[in-house]
């Protein structure tokens, strides 16, 4: 079944209640029955989006400090075997807490999809300019999770930033947009290009269990 798109202005994180309509902010939801077709779709709006957006960071936290000293330590080893320069995996002195930033591979299609669904816990970047590693992790390691609006607006506290979060269900699969509200035309002229059907929220239940929907313009 193709994938559909939900376009809302605000934050409207797919697993909270509550979102926040504040102006200055747009979420594009891409939804499919399945996560891997879900994550197809993401690729291909993607692809023509890291022409302009040429760095894809990965930022992830632990949620809980490691029980002992050898956890901690095999964790920074495995991590030190994979990690490219500029990559960060460090404890917040806090709260004891490691939290990571890496490097995606731009090319979207080389990115193993199901390293990406911890979307309590992680986040993905896309940021026109180079990242400063540091002041991104400075800024976002004080996060438990992310769990509400508040946490995106610290998160996307870069203009330049395009934010993606990924849900895999037994019901369907989703990608999360969330930007600040200047980057919609550019989202828009994508997806127009892509020819993918724009549902509404109320919409969802009939596509997720149903073959098709009728369009959002159907009159009966």
């Amino acid at each position: 079944m193709k994938s559909v798109f939900i376009r809302e202005i605000g934050i409207h994180p797919w697993d909270q209640p509550h979102a926040s309509k504040d102006e200055n902010y747009v979420t594009i939801t891409l939804l499919n029955q399945n996560y891997e077709s879900a994550w197809k779709t993401w690729c291909e709006l993607s692809s023509p989006l890291t022409k302009e957006f040429k760095t894809l960071v990965h930022w992830h936290t632990r949620l809980t400090p490691y029980l002992n000293k050898t956890q901690e330590y095999v964790s920074k080893k495995e991590f030190s075997k994979k990690a490219k320069p500029g990559d960060i995996f460090r404890k917040n002195e806090s709260t004891g807490i490691y939290s990571k930033i890496v490097q995606l591979d731009t090319n979207v299609l080389c990115i193993d999809p199901m390293r990406m669904t911890d979307y309590r816990t992680s986040i993905t970047l896309t940021q026109k300019n180079s990242v400063n590693f540091e002041e991104l992790w400075q800024r976002l390691c004080n996060l438990k999770d992310i769990s509400n609006t508040d946490d995106f607006k610290l998160i996307l506290n870069e203009k330049n930033s395009i934010s993606f979060r990924f849900y895999d269900t037994e019901t369907y699969g989703a990608a999360q947009i969330i930007c600040h509200s200047e980057h919609l035309s550019l989202l828009n002229k994508i997806i127009t290009e892509m020819k993918i059907e724009e549902i509404y929220q109320n919409d969802v239940y009939a596509y997720i269990h149903s073959q098709a929907i009728q369009p959002k313009n159907f009159n009966p």
